[in-house]
């Protein structure tokens, strides 16, 4: 198993959003038993560097650039509780495929 993950969560600010969006993954991902996670907030106009050693990338905009790492549309985090789960889960599986 990896040391640490790296998460950037990005809204179009980097500011009330992408916070948001970090605290429910990392809430459920201390649910999930993940120990070392680091989830950083990050606006669209700093990702090139925001997601320099990431793991994955939560976003709640759609992006025109493919990042190198898997990216989860996480919009539905904000919506409703299914949409939030759907969006929780995939970050969740995919963190556990890649450990």
């Amino acid at each position: 198993m990896r040391d640490a993950v790296k998460i950037v969560c990005c809204c179009g600010a980097g500011i009330c959003t992408s916070n948001y969006l970090r605290e429910e993954i990392e809430d459920r991902l201390k649910e999930e038993g993940f120990k070392n996670v680091k989830v950083q907030i990050s606006k669209v106009n700093d990702l090139e560097e925001a997601v320099v050693g990431a793991d994955l990338l939560a976003t709640t905009v759609e992006l025109q650039k493919d990042y190198g790492i898997p990216q989860v549309r996480a919009l539905g985090i904000m919506l409703d509780d299914n949409a939030a789960k759907e969006a929780l889960d995939n970050i969740v599986d995919i963190l556990k495929k890649n450990q």
